[in-house]
């Protein structure tokens, strides 16, 4: 196993709380499909419109510079084999009382009462034309206060986050196989 094998997210989160990962198989080599990753947009998905609607967050952080402006920042990026983003908050609350933080400072931040989250995506070659794409997403709390409430939070939002990672695959397979055509 080579380094760019080994999950990106281990750097950050060797331990977490919660783990949740999905993959797609792409007929597109690895810069494409990392580069359609990159810009990802999730306009076209009406079920990722509707679950961004109710938990009230914009329409514009349906897209990759969409999703920097509610506070995911990029974490390390390794091009074309994948790249991490972050976000801290209290997601079980209303407004998800987002922190903001600077990235180089993620892996140390110790916010009681704050959950910090990455979100991955990692690109790997199955043949030279065709790449797997997987996205992982770790959260972890950093008391047992705040891990007793996002567990229960995520009881009821984790299936709806896997809704959104799958479309986010299913979105990123189909910009980078039209790539393949154009």
């Amino acid at each position: 196993m080579t380094p760019t094998d080994l999950p990106f997210v281990d750097e950050f989160f060797s331990t977490y709380d919660v783990e949740s990962q999905h993959s797609i198989e792409v007929a597109a080599p690895m810069h494409v499909v990392y580069e359609a990753a990159r810009t990802l947009d999730l306009s076209g998905s009406w079920i990722v419109r509707s679950l961004f609607r109710l938990r009230g967050l914009p329409a514009s952080a349906l897209t990759a510079e969409g999703l920097a402006r509610i506070r995911f920042k990029p974490l390390l990026e390794r091009p074309p084999h994948g790249f991490i983003l972050g976000i801290v908050g209290r997601f079980w609350s209303p407004s998800g009382r987002l922190l903001d933080f600077e990235p180089a400072d993620f892996a140390t931040l110790d916010a009681p009462g704050y959950a910090k989250a990455i979100w991955s995506f990692d690109v790997s070659p199955t043949s030279d034309s065709e790449s797997r794409l997987r996205t992982v997403t770790r959260v972890l709390c950093p008391d047992e206060a705040t891990r007793r409430r996002f567990l229960l939070y995520w009881r009821v939002i984790g299936p709806f986050s896997g809704v959104i990672r799958r479309e986010a695959l299913r979105a990123a397979r189909r910009t980078a196989e039209s790539h393949q055509g154009a």
